[in-house]
């Protein structure tokens, strides 16, 4: 009886880290890794819109309402390979685009 709940119980571990290991960071099975994707998708009060191409370039695009107003900014850098851009809106929107290639 103790030999098979150790069998069963190892079979779940190995299991369980197979998984695992076939998931990237953000949960993605590995089949995206190195091939295409796009999603668009809500989160609270703002649309997102991620890309990604095989040749590693990678865009998302993020458009929020309802934040706070009377300002507006413009804000545009780079981070390593990515561009970022932000835009605050006097009337409480902001947008933000991410650039990423691979050189």
């Amino acid at each position: 009886m103790f030999r098979k709940l150790c069998v069963a119980t190892l079979a779940l571990l190995w299991l369980t880290a197979a998984a695992a290991a076939r998931a990237d960071d953000r949960g993605y099975p590995s089949a995206y890794r190195g091939g295409e994707y796009k999603e668009k998708f809500r989160s609270g009060p703002c649309e997102i819109e991620r890309e990604q191409k095989r040749d590693g370039e990678y865009k998302e695009e993020r458009k929020c309402k309802g934040g706070p107003r009377g300002y507006e900014r413009k804000q545009k850098y780079r981070d390593g390979p990515c561009l970022i851009e932000r835009e605050w809106k006097d009337d409480g929107e902001y947008e933000e685009k991410v650039e990423c290639k691979r050189g």
